[in-house]
């Protein structure tokens, strides 16, 4: 039975050793294939460049600050919600004349508690500077009224109204960051490409890559042959036989 099972790791066939993928390696992948890494890295820095360049509404920001004196932060969490209800806001429409949408001024108010407590941040942002600080102002005086009336909750004051600013600036100044990321992607996507391909590549570049495959050392190299010299050779050879011919 010992016998039986040596000779048949003898006869077993012998596994193909596994590609070791060094810097070298990679290196000389990146220089054979540099225009593939290039071609995809320009196109999203460019597609990046443009999205960059096109011109942004800018949006200001304003914000009141409040104190809600809640007992739990259960009722605390029940309150900051009800700021932005439709009955708070259809009001503040209504009130100011500004014209805009309940679920429009919805999504331009955002409510914070600073640093856990009883103090909320009521913050508008609106394409006006002078428009914001009159909304966020509205919103808080007519919610202290409707949760008093509504929920019976008293005792929420202003710490501190909102404000125009002498020199508004927006919040969302221009930006090269779609260029960045358009780079980078491309840049990636371009080495992806680069070493899928070099992957799928069969071709034999060099004696190691036979000694990998077959698992033999090579003996010797055959040197590149120029195609001037081998023209060359064929046609002094060729009038070499000719000379023979017309001697004889």
């Amino acid at each position: 039975m010992e016998d039986e099972n040596a000779a048949y790791e003898k006869q077993s066939p012998a596994r193909a050793p596994v590609k070791e993928i060094n810097l070298k390696e990679w290196a000389l992948v990146i220089k054979r294939r540099i225009w593939i890494i290039l071609l995809p890295t320009l196109l999203f820095a460019v597609l990046g460049g443009l999205y960059s360049s096109q011109p942004e509404v800018p949006l200001y920001s304003s914000s009141a600050r409040i104190m809600i004196p809640a007992t739990t932060p259960e009722q605390l969490s029940t309150i900051k919600v009800f700021i932005r209800e439709p009955v708070v806001l259809e009001r503040v429409i209504q009130e100011t004349g500004i014209p805009r949408s309940p679920g429009g001024l919805r999504g331009q108010i955002s409510v914070d508690s600073v640093d856990n407590s009883i103090i909320t941040l009521i913050s508008v942002v609106d394409t006006d500077p002078a428009v914001a600080p009159q909304l966020a102002n509205a919103v808080v005086r007519v919610f202290a009224d409707e949760v008093s009336k509504r929920m019976g909750f008293t005792g929420i004051s202003f710490l501190t109204e909102a404000a125009e600013s002498p020199n508004p600036a927006p919040i969302n100044p221009p930006s090269d960051r779609a260029l960045k990321v358009g780079l980078f992607a491309g840049l990636v996507i371009g080495l992806g490409l680069a070493f899928l391909l070099d992957s799928l590549d069969d071709t034999l570049r060099s004696e190691k890559d036979i000694e990998r495959i077959l698992g033999i050392d090579t003996l010797g190299q055959v040197s590149k042959f120029q195609r001037k010299n081998l023209s060359g050779n064929s046609r002094r050879k060729n009038e070499y036989i000719r000379g023979e011919a017309i001697g004889s």
